[in-house]
């Protein structure tokens, strides 16, 4: 067989493509920020001192989000969401409306071992509890979801209406 001389710029490609398929990702260890996808059509992230409300969310493998009270949230609120995941599997929270949700759940299918730490989204591993700050402004229908494969299908969502909008 002759020798085969391949372009050094060729196989920079190659090992990029490598590096950011759908294959590279499931070792379940990649992360997805979306810095400049921060804001949303339901508001924004915000900083913790800018709290001015907290909600507890319980995560669990019955595909539920269990809220200590129920969420009553008005437009320009901003709130701090402890969530706890009391299940054996990772789970999302995520803060959008529906077309954001649409779009999460089809790039999840395509890496479904993404992990979030978004301005919007988190994942939370079992047993763990982590924290979300959200600014409310915008659209007045407001969704929390869990975006991983199967989950939101299987009933892992809540609709909230912003009150006094």
């Amino acid at each position: 067989m002759d020798n085969v001389q391949i372009p050094k710029a060729a196989i920079i490609l190659f090992s990029m493509t490598l590096l950011t398929s759908p294959l590279a990702s499931a070792s379940g260890t990649g992360h997805h920020h979306h810095k400049e996808e921060t804001t949303s059509a339901v508001g924004q992230p915000a900083e913790k001192s800018q709290a001015t409300k907290t909600i507890h969310v319980v995560m669990n493998d019955k595909m539920q989000f269990s809220f200590q009270e129920k969420p009553s949230i008005k437009p320009g609120e901003t709130v701090l969401f402890i969530v706890k995941n009391d299940g054996k599997i990772p789970h999302e929270f995520s803060i959008g409306n529906q077309h954001e949700h649409k779009e999460h759940q089809k790039m999840m299918r395509e890496m479904p071992n993404m992990r979030h730490e978004d301005g919007n989204t988190i994942t939370v591993d079992p047993g763990k509890t982590k924290e979300i700050v959200w600014q409310f402004s915008g659209e007045k229908e407001v969704i929390f979801a869990c975006n991983i494969p199967g989950h939101y299908e299987a009933g892992m969502h809540h609709a909230l209406h912003l009150q006094g909008k």
